[in-house]
């Protein structure tokens, strides 16, 4: 941009009259032709939604190529925001409509508020448009991944086999994909119109908003539902900087009552595992009346019993029984509350 400005002064200071060229073609484009450019950024819009939703659909037939249109679909729709964003910004600096002091003061409150979404577009387009290019430059590797699932007990494990293909670990372009194939074909994933990384980077922008900066329980819990499909009842309390897992949100459930402390975090996925090309899945359930103390990070297929307290700084490995107390790395139940309560109940 700047190199342009710059040539486009050197250049009039030899011909003058390359500056009456560039205000009759600035006209044109900011003035009388501004609902036509509008529609036509409208219409690039709107071809993305079309492309997307028969996308989704195609992936019955062809999962990779509806994966691939599904990601052109998504990209060109944000490619329209930026457009829309980039030209309002330079309509209102060089229509001819406003004066001035309107001018400057609609362009403050448009820049306001556009740029951070101009920012956070341009960062999708950068994201999606590499990910677009990963899985086509590792289409070939897709085809030969096969996967095999394996249950134990709460946990689902999914194992990518190679079978010559050129992937080394799970975060790549190809296994990714694949995983989501298998996860959808198991029932364990059936939302397949965003891909995994999209898909958590969009609850997590939505989480992180509504997790640190909503205070009111009741509010809180209501967006929650909505936007992750987590399953919250009645009168649960979830503190703020609680971080919820972003890709399978759905798998946690809190019961009446329960409820955990500030900054916790609860995983319902562990890629660490001794296979580089494994990803394991779990559900996590608080039950009725059980906390969760601060800090404490909670694992897949854990369940914490109903009226248990989990101790600050904990690490929730196994289940923990109904009615006691635990704690530590990884929690261990040191008291059973259960029968301190009739204890207590006999020595009153």
């Amino acid at each position: 941009m700047l190199i342009t400005i710059i040539a486009v002064i050197v250049t009039g200071s030899f011909y003058p009259d390359i500056y009456q060229i560039l205000e009759t073609i600035s006209n044109l484009i900011f003035s009388e032709w501004i609902s036509w450019i509008y529609l036509g950024i409208i219409a690039v819009f709107i071809a993305g939604g079309w492309i997307f939703g028969p996308a989704f659909l195609y992936m019955k037939r062809n999962y990779l190529r509806g994966y691939l249109m599904s990601l052109l679909g998504t990209l060109l729709m944000f490619v329209s925001l930026i457009l829309l964003i980039i030209y309002t910004i330079l309509a209102l600096i060089f229509t001819n409509l406003l004066n001035l002091e309107v001018k400057l003061i609609v362009l403050f409150v448009f820049l306001l508020a556009s740029l951070p979404y101009l920012l956070l577009c341009l960062e999708k387009c950068f994201d999606i448009s590499t990910f677009l290019k990963d899985i086509w430059s590792q289409r070939e590797d897709f085809h030969k991944l096969t996967y095999a699932v394996e249950e134990k007990g709460k946990l689902v494990y999914v194992h990518i086999e190679k079978n010559g293909s050129n992937v080394s670990n799970i975060f790549e372009a190809a296994p990714t994909l694949k995983i989501q194939e298998a996860l959808h074909a198991i029932k364990k994933n059936p939302d397949v119109s965003l891909s995994f990384y999209l898909k958590s980077a969009l609850l997590f922008l939505v989480s992180e908003i509504v997790l640190n900066f909503t205070t009111w329980p009741r509010a809180k819990n209501r967006i929650l539902r909505r936007f992750t499909k987590m399953k919250i009842g009645k009168d649960v309390c979830i503190s703020q900087w609680t971080q919820i897992d972003p890709l399978f949100p759905d798998l946690i459930e809190f019961e009446e009552g329960s409820g955990v402390g500030v900054g916790c975090q609860l995983l319902t996925h562990n890629f660490m595992d001794k296979d580089p090309l494994t990803i394991c899945i779990g559900p996590i359930k608080i039950e009725k009346g059980a906390r969760i103390g601060a800090f404490s990070t909670i694992l897949p297929g854990v369940t914490v019993g109903e009226g248990a307290i989990v101790g600050t700084g904990s690490l929730v490995a196994d289940d923990i029984p109904p009615h006691t107390i635990a704690y530590g790395v990884p929690a261990r139940v040191i008291k059973n509350i259960e029968n301190l309560d009739n204890q207590n109940s006999i020595e009153r």
